[in-house]
């Protein structure tokens, strides 16, 4: 499988979910779980949605560590899914961005 058809296949929610229950990695799951829940997603939804995030937002360094993963895998599909997932985790994880000097927006997407 190539690594197009392996982001393809995990962008959708149900194939993402099996996916991510077949990796048998409860803390990820519950990670998942926990960032779904403050999204009003489901598991499956989010998954889908940090693969989806990782092929639009990753720079360079991300897409070479993801090759590292692959090229090491033994299941490269559940090692791609499970770094995609971890790096949206992380993203999600960060602090936002603060409103650039002189916003009136406070940092609420409304600027003028």
């Amino acid at each position: 499988m190539q690594l197009g058809e392996i982001i393809r296949s995990f962008s959708e929610e149900a194939p993402a979910n099996e996916a991510l229950l077949a990796c048998n990695d409860i803390v990820l799951v519950a990670q998942v779980g926990e960032a779904a829940d403050r999204f009003d997603e489901t598991i499956g939804e989010y998954a889908a949605g940090a693969v989806r995030r990782f092929a639009n937002l990753a720079v360079s360094e991300d897409w070479l560590g993801l090759m590292n993963v692959i090229e090491r895998a033994d299941d490269p599909g559940i090692d791609c899914l499970t770094y995609m997932v971890k790096w949206s985790l992380k993203q999600d994880a960060a602090p936002p961005v603060p409103a650039h000097q002189g916003c009136t927006c406070g940092g609420n997407g409304g600027c003028s």
